[in-house]
């Protein structure tokens, strides 16, 4: 996190991740400290729940472009598609 490990040294330990994989406690303690490396926001005091869409961005993102909007309205938003109507008409 420092940036003190030459990047040979770190696509040597990527790549024996990706060939053996991690245990759950490697996987655990991994993943504190790459959100303990970071500033932390705190939405504690917001009046919504925080919520995170990942994604790799790039070209195939379809979604963030529609969500980031929706998520933005103050009041809840589900958008529906025609199939979840058709669902839905069946049930009534």
């Amino acid at each position: 996190m420092r940036g003190s490990i030459e990047d040979y040294q770190m696509s040597a330990m990527l790549m024996a991740i990706y060939f053996n994989g991690l245990s759950p406690a490697e996987l655990r303690t991994m993943t504190r400290c790459i959100i303990e490396s970071g500033q932390r926001l705190d939405f504690s005091a917001g009046p919504t729940a925080a919520v995170d869409k990942h994604s790799t961005g790039g070209v195939g993102d379809k979604v963030s472009l529609v969500l980031a909007p929706l998520l933005a309205c103050p009041t809840p938003v589900a958008p529906w598609t025609s199939s979840n109507r058709y669902r839905d008409s069946a049930r009534r």
